[in-house]
């Protein structure tokens, strides 16, 4: 084989703008999945949730020193938890493709974070904000919290949430783009719309991704008489990212250029209309997370530097306890929720109505989520009670009540629901005194959300009713709670994070398979390889565009992973071919993700395990034995490779066994792998080279 391998991609690489790099959705390739490597629970959990979302295992990440019970403090979290999990993400080179942070069951739930509410001087904080926060609200918030900062306790800390409308037009900068956002502003209100709209496009011009930018500068050159201009910055906004229709459509000035009403609408803004959703405007509507991107005071991705915060979603996949899940009911939770992607469910979303203050307190939001429902022709009820009557589907559920009779119903949750209940001790697993958010899953939702203190009846503490229109639109499950949480540090978050039943990914479909390189008979006598032609091995990459359904939209841009890790990012054009060292032999895992044309940059992964050379000399597992499972619960197994000085056993990218020889015969106990669809790799070593071979995944 020659020393350069190849993999030929029928696909062009494109080079993305800054604007098009930013946002990416989510798939298991985006996943840092932390296991507590002294639990099985945590094995099992991880083993099931890896073979479900497809976690490459160079994302997975042990943790050998987790603090027991369900409360921890700060500093044991910081030191012994956050620290080490971003210190091996940026080691391996994982920051550019983590934007989600999934514990495995076997960590505590809340931090003691009496430090940090000590230090705050707002008499409303500190009387409301109490001194708990949840697990995955503190990774969240991973920047203030290694920097010993209390900030994130405000009450709007998450700007990646959406706020109403308008919120798209405030000033998101400080220093001097602030001063020119401002002055834009005054000269707007002396009609001086020339200037105005300058100084609004300058900005648009140089921050791209806050893409308002453009409509106020469209809506001043408009103003100016200067339709051209205006025409071209709305083309410009829709071009980096504006979504909704009827700011166009129904609020003046722009209408004067976009009036559905007119007689005949001009072909070119015809076409600028048509790309938009024709959705309310009385909020923001949702765009996909990124961790690579600081968030603005607007809503929208800016340069941190002009004060935007960077984030990391987290959640906990699992809360094992006598007051939470069983394992088997925790795993039957992922299942659902990994079995409902893309399964668009005619189905009902849910709010209850009472006059207890757990409803109250959110119900002002809810018709502002209906209206945007009702506008995508979804079904849509409102209760007058703390759970439905009828005997109906639901895909989601907002509600509030202490206590939830959930085991005698007549309605059904589909797979993929998204369900929570506004309450004080719904996370607080110490006790079981109301309802548990982990209630909720087993009644078939496929991730909740719950207090894990006494968060008093304050809206921005839990997610709005808008989470369930947002849910609609296609983003995973994890968007929709960060999406519409502006306060989110005592919300622990239980679930499948990557469940979308909604998603607008693409239709089209990628194959893949290795073309062999043709081969002399002379033999190279220092590496004692056959020498190739100049004709280098090669993987083809097979692009199938297929129709569009009603709910998928065209590929807009790729991604490439070699053994889970982000090679490249691209659009989707002609022909691709990517030089591997050269040194590679063996099998490789490769990874085509494709992103769809849309706000909430839906994904869709195609994997294959790719042979490279002679399958024959690559090490393998033939033999997997069971012993003794009603005593011991090991089980042996075989691993053989020609020539191998030393064969590793890997299990989730970590070492579990050697065997050093070129076969032999090892025994694994599950306190070192866990239960579940256990996945094992043979890597084997000659001299230098290291050769892997297939996975192989068996149920233990």
């Amino acid at each position: 084989m020659n020393r350069q391998i190849a993999i030929l991609i029928l696909l062009v690489l494109g080079a993305l703008s800054p604007a098009e790099r930013l946002q990416a959705g989510l798939t298991g390739e985006n996943v840092a999945l932390i296991v507590n490597a002294s639990s099985s629970d945590s094995l099992t959990i991880a083993n099931h949730y890896i073979s479900l979302r497809e976690i490459p295992p160079g994302n997975v990440i042990f943790l050998d020193d987790v603090p027991s019970g369900l409360t921890i403090g700060l500093d044991d979290f910081r030191d012994k938890i956050l620290r080490p999990v971003f210190e091996t993400i940026n080691a391996r080179g994982l920051a550019a493709q983590i934007h989600l942070i999934a514990y495995s069951a076997g960590f505590p739930t809340s931090v003691s974070i009496k430090s940090h509410t000590k230090q705050l001087t707002d008499e409303a904080q500190k009387k409301y904000q109490t001194p708990t926060a949840s697990i995955n609200s503190l990774t969240y918030f991973y920047r203030w919290v290694m920097a010993d900062s209390p900030a994130y306790l405000g009450w709007a800390s998450n700007f990646y949430a959406r706020g109403r409308f308008e919120r798209h037009f405030i000033n998101p900068f400080s220093g001097e783009p602030g001063e020119q956002f401002q002055s834009a502003l005054d000269a707007a209100k002396a009609n001086d719309f020339v200037k105005a709209a300058q100084t609004f496009e300058s900005l648009s011009n140089e921050y791209p991704t806050l893409h308002p930018l453009s409509i106020l500068a469209a809506e001043n050159w408009l103003r100016a008489e200067n339709e051209q201009k205006a025409i071209e910055q709305v083309g410009e906004a829709i071009r980096h990212g504006w979504t909704n229709q009827r700011q166009l459509t129904e609020t003046e000035p722009l209408r004067q250029l976009f009036d559905p009403d007119a007689p005949e609408l001009p072909s070119d803004r015809k076409r600028l209309i048509e790309r938009l959703q024709d959705v309310p405007v009385a909020s923001q509507g949702p765009v996909a997370f990124s961790s690579s991107v600081g968030w603005a005071g607007n809503g929208h991705p800016a340069p941190v530097k002009q004060g935007a915060m960077t984030y990391m979603l987290s959640c906990v996949l699992a809360v094992i306890h006598k007051n939470g899940s069983t394992l088997d009911q925790a795993v039957t939770v992922l299942q659902r929720g990994a079995a409902a992607d893309r399964s668009y469910p005619a189905a009902t979303f849910g709010f209850s109505k009472t006059s207890d203050v757990r409803s109250t307190t959110r119900f002002t939001g809810t018709p502002d989520a209906v209206a945007w429902l009702l506008s995508r022709n979804q079904s849509v009820e409102i209760f007058s009670s703390s759970l439905p009557k009828d005997r109906r589907r639901y895909v989601g559920m907002m509600l509030g009540a202490a206590n939830l009779p959930l085991r005698n119903r007549d309605w059904t949750f589909t797979r993929g629901a998204i369900a929570e209940n506004l309450t004080s001790l719904g996370a607080v697993f110490s006790n079981s005194s109301q309802t548990k958010l982990t209630e909720i899953l087993h009644a078939g939702a496929a991730i909740s959300c719950g207090a894990v203190a006494e968060p008093y009846s304050l809206p921005p503490k839990f997610p709005t009713a808008m989470m369930y229109p947002f849910y609609y639109e296609g983003v995973t499950a994890i968007e929709a709670f960060y999406l519409t949480l502006q306060s989110p540090y005592q919300m622990l978050i239980v679930g499948d994070p990557l469940c979308q039943p909604f998603s607008r990914a693409p239709n089209d479909f990628v194959s893949m398979k290795p073309i062999p390189s043709p081969t002399t008979e002379e033999s190279d006598e220092d590496t004692d390889e056959s020498t190739t032609t100049d004709t280098p091995p090669a993987v083809a990459m097979r692009w199938q565009t297929l129709p569009e359904s009603p709910m998928s939209t065209p590929t807009a841009a790729t991604e490439i992973y070699l053994e889970g890790k982000l090679a490249n990012r691209s659009r989707p054009l002609a022909d691709i071919r990517i030089n591997l060292p050269n040194e590679t032999r063996g099998v490789i895992d490769l990874r085509m993700i494709l992103i769809g044309n849309h706000p909430t940059q839906p994904r869709i992964g195609f994997r294959e395990q790719l042979i490279l050379g002679d399958e024959s000399r690559l090490p393998r597992l033939p033999r997997i034995e069971q012993l003794r499972k009603d005593k011991t619960d090991e089980f042996t197994l075989f691993a053989e490779c020609p020539d191998a000085d030393k064969i590793e056993i890997v299990h989730m990218g970590r070492v579990v066994a050697e065997i050093n020889a070129a076969a032999g015969r090892l025994t694994l106990a599950p306190e070192k792998i866990g239960h579940g669809p256990v996945r094992l790799r043979a890597i084997a070593h000659q001299g230098k080279r290291r050769l892997a071979g297939k996975t192989l995944e068996f149920e233990w």
